[in-house]
């Protein structure tokens, strides 16, 4: 694996939390059971809450491309089990054994020795046939997705798919509540995969098998639901996510009036007791039975009426336009966009079939969101309509809404197009939505140093600004980086003083570039930091306590102090001299 990633790389995707805690477990071998499948990283990582928990990091160019963690971090950047892992394979990728792909292992075997072995494998893991049915149905659906009459009916069976979901259910069991919680994840993810099955039936035409698999999950897990700790709310998400596509496949399955009312009776009293658990919104489900609107085309948009008294129909409109989508009727689906001020969604599709000139028109009128515009001008660029896409994307940067997004895009193609200002103006409106170091050196490249120059702008008045938006920001990694970018070394220092001894990724950061500059800062920071951990007197956090001497060491060095350095590391043999293990280390000075 050629791609290089460092640690500063894990620190830019990453919260300085997350970071220090995942470093932490890296120093203590939390991390288990590694492999390497090409780019697809996996191994284990203990838990506060569970035994362990499974993790995925997939790296290709560039980078890490994703990564997964069963734990149910969801505050922004890499949790400290993904930090710990990749901690693990910068420092020792020798720990991650190459494992042969599993199409490779199977690549030679003919198809009686494939059935023999999937055969054997379900004798010792009865288990997984009701999964393999299921996957067989959905393995049928992808290999004949359109069938001639426009509609397919799977024989699916709702028996297989409940053992399925129960078996899933009861991964759990055998767990302490709280052991349970955090391994909660990892079990919507398998719920998941069902779900998305349903998906692949309704992308196929099957309405009915989908309403099967999507009416049985929403039975068998809403039973089971009092069985779990869900504080932080996945299953209950999960619940929840389950109406659009129900919704969906209610509107496309042409149910009769008698099998709308007898689904209606089976569903409400499940939909009325999760909404007493404080899941809501599934009473969409109960809406869509309760409407007589077909997907075929109506005579008239009349016919089908959309109000329904007590009742939101912002969802109901987007389960007829996927309806409608799926189902390629273009008119019936821009009409309803229309009807419904669904702008962005009728633009794409007019791009879509090729009617330009409309879409252009109606986006200049209509579109009030920054993303909006920038989604339909990628689609104009992708259509070949580049000046109409930058265009439309200019006058996003005035829009409502965040324009990270959109100005990070439209930056470089104006750069590219030698429109300068207008490439400045993105960047600055990405650079004020979300900041980041690129940004920031990016519109000083195009700026310059002089006012009035060719470069297109007055950097000396633009920085004030920057800087200003830099200090209101939370994010004080952007603000040491800018520093650090500027040099001005004392600037770096004060914030990193602000931060306190907790983040000291960020501390690491600011002496490894001012120690050329600022040896005395960099000495007294690492001092506080090594001899913070050798304290603890745990020997797991010896290698980092040697890290920051070794910084220390080259600081003295840079200062030309070399005997003072000498002086303080025979004092630390001394002192710790009963301690092997951090003698060890010291040694290595």
């Amino acid at each position: 694996m050629s791609t290089k990633i460092t640690e500063d790389t894990l620190k830019s995707l990453s919260s300085p939390e997350s970071f220090d805690r995942g470093y932490n477990l890296f120093l203590s071998g939390a991390v288990f059971d590694t492999l390497r499948q090409g780019d697809l990283l996996t191994g284990k990582c203990e838990g506060t809450g569970a035994p362990f928990y499974q993790l995925r990091v997939r790296v290709g160019e560039g980078g890490i491309q994703g990564a997964d963690c069963t734990c149910p971090y969801e505050w922004g950047g890499y949790c400290k089990h993904i930090v710990a892992l990749m901690l693990t394979y910068i420092h020792d990728p020798d720990a991650f054994p190459e494992q042969q792909a599993l199409e490779d292992l199977l690549e030679g075997l003919e198809k009686d020795d494939l059935v023999r072995l999937i055969v054997k494998m379900i004798d010792r893991h009865p288990d997984l046939y009701a999964w393999l049915k299921t996957a067989v149905a959905t393995a049928s659906i992808k290999s004949d997705p359109s069938p001639a009459n426009g509609k397919r009916k799977t024989q699916v069976s709702k028996t297989e798919y409940r053992r399925e979901i129960q078996s899933i259910l009861h991964s759990l069991r055998g767990y302490r509540m709280s052991e349970a919680y955090w391994m909660m994840g990892g079990m919507v993810d398998q719920l998941n995969a069902v779900r998305d099955s349903a998906y692949e039936f309704l992308a196929a035409g099957d309405a009915e098998g989908a309403l099967v698999i999507l009416t049985t999950l929403l039975v068998e897990v809403s039973g089971s639901y009092a069985e779990f700790d869900d504080s932080d709310g996945e299953l209950g998400g999960f619940l929840a996510d389950l109406t659009l596509p129900m919704m969906e496949a209610i509107l496309s399955a042409g149910l009769s009036q008698s099998e709308k009312r007898r689904l209606s009776e089976d569903l409400e009293p499940v939909i009325a007791e999760l909404a007493d658990y404080g899941i809501e919104g599934l009473d969409g489900i109960l809406a869509a039975l309760e409407q007589s609107w077909s997907p075929e085309p109506p005579a008239d948009l009349e016919d089908a009426d959309l109000e329904d008294e007590g009742y939101d129909d912002t969802l109901l409109v987007e389960a007829r336009l996927n309806v409608l989508e799926r189902q390629n009727q273009v008119e019936e689906f821009l009409q309803l966009c229309l009807e419904y001020g669904e702008h962005r969604r009728y633009i794409l599709k007019q791009i879509e079939v090729g009617a330009y000139e409309k879409a252009v028109e109606t986006a200049s009128k209509t579109l009030t969101q920054a993303e909006d515009a920038w989604m339909v001008a990628r689609a104009l660029r992708d259509a070949g309509l580049l000046q109409e896409g930058l265009q439309l994307a200019e006058k996003g940067l005035g829009l409502y809404g965040s324009k990270h997004g959109l100005g990070a895009w439209l930056g470089p193609i104006e750069e590219s197009q030698g429109r300068i200002q207008q490439a400045i103006q993105a960047y600055q409106a990405a650079f004020t939505s979300q900041p980041s170091l690129d940004l920031y050196a990016a519109l000083k490249r195009l700026s310059g140093r002089e006012p009035g120059g060719d470069s297109g702008g007055d950097w000396r008045k633009l920085k004030p600004a920057l800087m200003q938006v830099l200090q209101a920001s939370p994010s004080t990694d952007v603000l040491v980086d800018v520093y650090l970018f500027e040099e001005e070394w004392d600037w770096a220092i004060d914030v990193a003083g602000r931060e306190g001894d907790w983040n000291y990724p960020l501390i690491e950061k600011v002496a490894d570039a001012v120690l050329p500059f600022r040896p005395d800062w960099v000495i007294q920071a690492s001092r506080k930091q090594a001899e913070g951990m050798i304290v603890r007197t745990q020997s797991k956090y010896y290698p980092a306590a040697a890290r920051w001497l070794a910084k220390m060491k080259q600081a003295y060095l840079s200062a030309g102090r070399n005997a003072e350095w000498l002086a303080y590391l025979d004092g630390l043999k001394q002192t710790y001299a009963r301690r092997p293990a951090l003698q060890a280390e010291l040694r290595k000075l």
